[in-house]
C-alpha cells in the first residue's frame, strides 16, 4: 500500500517556477503552515493493470487482453523494446479539489501554493507506485511515464485509459467532457517494462540515437533516454 510521504518541497518549488533555486524563507513558512491541511485533506488511491505488448507498428501499439490503442509515433518509440506496458491511474480524492476551492476564497497565496504542493504529492505518489511495480516485478527495467497528452498520443485515450483500470469504480477519477480528469490532481500514465534479459543489447541498439550526439551514457543522453537514466549504463550509475 502506497502512503504519502511529507511532501518533498523543493519539487513543489519546481512547480511554482523556480527551477533549481530556493523559496525565500517566507514562501517556505508558508508552505510549511499549508502542508498539514494539505495531507490531511489527501486520500491517495491507485489502479494499474499491466499487460503484454501484442503488436506494434509504426504508430501503433495493442496490448493483449486491452481495448486501449496507444496511437502515435512517440508512444511507439517510448515502448520500444518493451515486453509489457503497465497502465496507471492515480489520484489524491477529492478532498483535495474541496481544500483548493476553500483556499481560493480565503487565501489565494495559499491556493497558489497548496496547488503546487499537490502537483508534489502525486508525482510522489506516482514514485512510490512504481517502486511497488519494481519490487512486485523485479526482473523488469521500467520506463517513465507517459501519459496521454504527451507527444503526439491523444488525450480522448483518457476516458478508454480510466475504463481499462476501472478508476471510476475503484478510485473514483474520471473525465470530464474537455477530458481533463476529476479530481483535479490525478495522473493517467503507461509505463513500459523491458526485461533484464533483454535489455542490453536493445539498449546499445537504441539509445545512442535517443540520445543524440551526446550519446549512451552520458548525462546530456540519459535525460533524452526512455529510460529516464535508470538502467545500468547510465551516468548516474557509472559514477556509483
Amino acid at each position: 500500500m502506497v502512503r504519502l510521504k511529507p511532501i518533498r518541497m523543493e519539487e513543489a518549488a519546481r512547480y511554482l517556477g523556480y527551477g533549481n533555486k530556493q523559496p525565500d524563507e517566507v514562501i517556505l513558512s508558508l508552505m510549511r503552515e499549508c502542508e498539514a491541511p494539505l495531507l490531511e485533506a489527501c486520500q491517495p488511491a491507485y489502479s494499474y493493470a499491466v499487460f503484454d505488448v501484442e503488436a506494434a507498428s509504426a504508430e501503433l501499439i495493442l496490448l493483449r487482453d486491452c481495448a486501449l490503442r496507444l496511437t502515435g509515433k512517440d508512444i511507439v518509440r517510448h515502448l520500444e523494446g518493451c515486453q509489457k506496458a503497465v497502465v496507471l491511474a492515480a489520484t489524491l480524492g477529492a478532498g483535495v479539489d474541496r481544500l483548493l476551492r476553500q483556499l481560493q476564497i480565503s487565501s489565494m497565496p495559499k491556493a497558489l501554493l497548496t496547488d503546487a504542493m499537490a502537483g508534489a504529492a502525486i508525482e510522489q505518489i506516482c514514485d512510490d507506485i512504481q517502486e511497488e511495480i519494481r519490487t512486485q516485478m523485479p526482473a523488469y527495467r521500467q520506463t517513465w511515464r507517459f501519459s496521454p497528452g504527451y507527444g503526439d498520443l491523444p488525450l480522448s485515450l483518457q476516458e478508454t485509459l480510466l475504463s481499462v483500470v476501472e478508476a471510476g469504480k475503484r478510485i473514483g477519477v474520471v473525465t470530464t467532457q474537455s477530458l481533463m480528469l476529476s479530481p483535479v490532481k490525478s495522473v493517467t500514465a503507461i509505463i513500459g517494462l523491458q526485461s533484464y534479459e533483454q535489455i542490453s543489447g536493445a539498449l546499445h541498439l537504441t539509445v545512442p540515437e535517443e540520445a543524440g550526439a551526446a550519446g549512451c551514457g552520458t548525462p546530456e543522453g540519459c535525460s533524452r533516454c526512455r529510460f529516464g537514466g535508470s538502467c545500468g549504463l547510465s551516468a548516474a550509475e557509472k559514477k556509483e
